[in-house]
């Protein structure tokens, strides 16, 4: 049997120590990596398009991102055009339940890997119809940490269908309120939107059914407000545009209009749509949502710009219920504005107000 005196086992235990902790120190970043801190306020930037033709999208309104990272937990707070919410997920890998803008509850697992930070999530809510829908986000900072992009796959497993949406990117702010005053002075809210050139001017000459004025909208997270203005009233009987190499001349039966004869009506189409989520896919398989109680209650500042400017201050507007082919019941505000030998080549100027008096779009066009 080999035998060994105390002193030998000492310096072997010793040893086998020190070898030991070395291997440890050694292989140690092979278990650890640095957790990136995503802390800070960014801005998400406005998405380039070239040669689409755009009304308004989700990434036309920016929106404020307010992160704090802790030792434990992750708390993101989006905000946009006065809309705002929170989820926090949990930085050891336990899974966190969260609530969506739209409402939907899911279960949500944070990963890190290579510095990014992904956000797997999955619908756990059975309120409306739930397609399984799975997203995962990628998180990546910038070298100089003053950039954050954002990748995001979504995916309905049970309707075979996935795919990325636009990849977004956000710039660091100095503080809160500097990102919310510059996500403020972007608001589609704040714009006086004109008629898309793919809508402008085009279809038949004939305008017995009226005019379309123009189209606006703004985005609060997980769904968007639009609104779509209609000139319509008797003026338009048997009046018909016609494109001249001077520009667009007015007719009624044959003969030249350039001013209006009296009141037209005017008609606002309010519309609600999500545009994430689960509601976004039933809302397009089942149609527009209700209003909600806060757009029952509008007021309309109108002013006629052109030759001279008439500023007609607020003008009464009444809700009422409207069936079409596209829509069988959908609510307008209807409203008669004085028009007498205003010329027709004037624009009329929509300022669509909150029951506060907060503008919440602006509408600038003519026929």
């Amino acid at each position: 049997m080999f035998n060994l005196d105390k002193h030998m086992l000492v310096v072997m235990i010793e040893l086998t120590r020190d070898c030991l902790l070395t291997l440890l120190l050694c292989s140690a970043p092979a278990f650890a990596q640095t957790i990136p801190d995503f802390s800070g306020v960014f801005l998400r930037n406005p998405v380039e398009r070239h040669g689409v033709n755009k009304i308004n999208t989700e990434f036309d309104d920016l929106l404020v991102l307010n992160i704090k990272q802790g030792v434990d937990t992750l708390e993101v707070t989006e905000m946009q055009n006065g809309a705002q919410a929170t989820s926090v997920y949990n930085l050891n890998g336990k899974p966190s339940i969260n609530v969506s803008p739209d409402g939907m509850r899911s279960n949500d697992r944070i990963e890190f890997k290579d510095g990014k930070l992904t956000i797997k999530s999955e619908v756990t809510d059975r309120k409306v119809v739930v397609f399984n829908r799975l997203t995962g986000e990628t998180w990546r900072l910038s070298p100089d940490l003053q950039t954050l992009t954002i990748r995001v796959k979504e995916g309905y497993p049970r309707l075979g269908v996935q795919g990325f949406r636009p990849t977004q990117t956000y710039t660091r702010q100095t503080s809160l309120p500097v990102a919310l005053k510059n996500a403020n002075m972007a608001s589609e809210m704040n714009k006086c939107n004109v008629l898309p050139p793919f809508l402008s001017k085009k279809g038949s000459p004939k305008l017995n059914h009226g005019a379309i004025l123009g189209m606006t909208g703004f985005q609060q997270l997980a769904w968007q407000v639009s609104f779509g203005a209609v000139l319509d009233g008797n003026f338009f009987n048997d009046l018909e545009r016609t494109p001249t190499s001077g520009g667009v001349k007015f007719r009624k039966k044959g003969m030249l209009i350039s001013s209006y004869s009296g009141p037209i009506n005017l008609e606002v189409i309010p519309t609600v749509t999500f545009t994430r989520g689960e509601f976004a896919l039933t809302s397009t398989i089942m149609g527009l949502e209700p209003l909600p109680e806060w757009l029952l209650n509008l007021r309309f500042r109108i002013k006629w710009v052109g030759s001279e400017s008439r500023d007609l201050g607020e003008v009464p507007a009444e809700l009422r219920q409207k069936a079409s082919d596209l829509a069988p019941l959908y609510e307008q505000y209807w409203l008669e504005i004085p028009a007498q030998d205003v010329p027709i080549t004037d624009s009329l100027e929509v300022h669509i107000l909150s029951a506060d008096g907060n503008q919440l779009g602006c509408i600038s066009g003519h026929i």
